[in-house]
């Protein structure tokens, strides 16, 4: 039983200390971060490195630079011509809505039977006839 403690808050100990550098790192990467937005200076020269000759993205200031090796392009993939079909096909035609007088009774119906699916019934509606109704509320 004391060997089992033992081995136990030393493993505790361990997974602490890993915590506590864990904590000490991030707080050092976040006094960076800090070092560069906060000090003008300090993210001129970061903005410069990175955009830089030997940065990441670099910037080309002349054509050639431009002419020089660098990422490979990829073309542009070509539009469809006016003969050929879209590649997504075209969605569904709506429902025809129903008549002012019709759809508030049959909303009604909706709402009486399966309150769940009433949306679909508002769904077909005309904004016409839902802006009356508020309006007639208010």
């Amino acid at each position: 039983m004391l060997d089992s403690a033992v081995s136990w808050g030393n493993r505790a100990t361990e997974n602490i200390k890993g915590y506590a550098n864990f904590a000490v790192q991030e707080h050092q990467e976040n006094l960076a971060y800090n070092e560069i937005l906060t000090n003008p200076d300090t993210l001129s020269d970061y903005t410069l490195k990175f955009f830089g000759p030997e940065g990441p993205h670099p910037v080309y200031e002349n054509e050639q630079q431009l002419a020089t090796k660098g990422y490979p392009t990829q073309p542009v993939a070509q539009q469809p011509q006016a003969g050929q079909p879209p590649a997504m096909p075209a969605p569904p035609a709506a429902a025809a809505p129903q008549q002012p007088e019709n759809f508030w009774g049959s909303f009604n119906e909706q709402m009486a039977r399966d309150p769940a699916n009433a949306w679909k019934v508002l769904n077909q509606a005309a904004p016409q006839t839902v802006q009356n109704k508020l309006f007639v509320m208010e």
